[in-house]
């Protein structure tokens, strides 16, 4: 891989925290996945990630080293947004990296570069997530481009799809109606505006989770309140679906695979939790009591950390910060900039490399996103933390 170095080295003004800027190209926007989404190979640990102009609904996916180095172009995508890009993730063996395109008929596809040689391919489809551990991926059909009508309708032809990477098919996992049928306002709800998103395998690659809601765009247009938002999981083979319980927004899996994180409500605290669901009972734990239910928290992979954002937009300024699971402390790690936190903005979106040792996040700081990383070794010395 050949390519330029745009990476810059800081200690944050306020922590003294050692942060290594990855990019800083002065006119185009750098943005990750998302926060549930690292973007990491697992086999090199070079970071792929998406750049594009300002409001652009296209741009091109860039690979660059650990430490921002040989930083180049290695394709470009027709369908992108301002906060996550073409959602570029690299495959499990570390080979190619797939991101989310149209084709030349303007239809959404799944499109992928082997970065060796450039060898490039695409399917119809998309990608939500790709399989930790296999040759796979996930997403859901799009509501967005739907009529409002179809999304009333038509609940077994919609739902979360698994697709071969081997073989570029895919197939329904689940279908709304199938969540339909196991909800326990099915009489109430059926016949609203029903949708799957934000389908995520689990660490280990067995199990899928996913969202079933009518919120954002349907609940208060149509009076379908008190809104549907739940999370469900079911076995990657199209078994065991379960529900596990309403929450609030953000869920995450739990390193150890039978628990998702989420911000909801818990009893007896106001507002919103960082709240730990079993997925098998339903039953409700604290994760942290050292931070509300806020931004898009992410656990380290051995489970220690969670990180969280938070934003003051009124005030153009946003904070990360880190929970230490074993004393349950909550550290002050970065400060930043946040010119637009919106959906055609800047989401933070902190990510954990697999082997846990950065935590990458997207920032305003320098008047336009970049990425920024932290490594967690350094903030644990500039902490004082053993």
């Amino acid at each position: 891989m050949t390519g330029t170095c745009e990476a810059v080295r800081y200690k944050d003004p306020v922590t003294g925290v050692p942060v290594l800027q990855l990019t800083s190209h002065p006119e185009l926007r750098s943005v990750h996945g998302y926060y549930d989404l690292p973007p990491w190979s697992r086999t090199s640990f070079d970071v792929v990630f998406s750049r594009l102009a300002p409001l652009a609904s296209e741009g091109d996916i860039c690979v660059a080293s650990r430490t921002g180095e040989n930083l180049c172009v290695v394709a470009h995508s027709r369908f992108m947004t301002s906060n996550d890009g073409a959602k570029a993730q690299w495959s499990a063996d570390g080979t190619r990296v797939f991101y989310d395109d149209r084709d030349e008929d303007g239809n959404l596809c799944l499109s992928w570069t082997y970065v060796e040689n450039g060898e490039s391919g695409s399917v119809p489809g998309a990608i939500r997530m790709v399989c930790p551990t296999g040759d796979k991926g996930t997403y859901f059909d799009d509501y967005h481009l739907q009529p409002d009508e179809h999304v009333r309708l038509n609940y077994a032809e919609r739902g979360a799809r698994i697709i071969d990477f081997a073989t570029g098919k895919s197939h329904q996992v689940v279908s709304i109606q199938d969540c339909l049928d196991i909800h326990p306002r099915r009489d109430e709800i059926d016949g609203w505006h029903l949708y799957i998103k934000h389908t995520k395998w689990s660490p280990d690659g067995q199990r899928l989770m996913f969202v079933f809601t009518n919120e954002i765009f349907y609940a208060d247009k149509y009076n379908e309140l008190p809104r549907v938002k739940d999370i469900y999981v079911i076995n990657a083979d199209g078994t065991g679906l379960k529900r596990v319980g309403e929450f609030g927004h953000h869920p995450l899996w739990h390193p150890n695979c039978h628990q998702i994180l989420a911000n909801a409500e818990f009893p007896g605290r106001p507002k919103l939790s960082m709240v730990l669901y079993d997925t098998e009972t339903g039953e409700r734990s604290l994760a942290t009591k050292a931070l509300g239910g806020m931004g898009h928290p992410s656990y380290s992979p051995d489970g220690r950390w969670i990180a969280a954002d938070y934003v003051l937009a009124g005030e153009g300024g946003a904070s990360l910060l880190v929970v230490d699971t074993l004393t349950d402390t909550a550290y002050d790690v970065l400060h930043m900039g946040v010119l637009n936190h919106s959906h055609t903005g800047t989401h933070l979106h902190p990510a954990w490399s697999w082997d846990g040792q950065e935590l990458l996040v997207a920032s305003d700081a320098s008047g336009r996103a970049q990425l920024v990383v932290v490594n967690i070794d350094d903030m644990m010395r500039a902490k004082g933390i053993k």
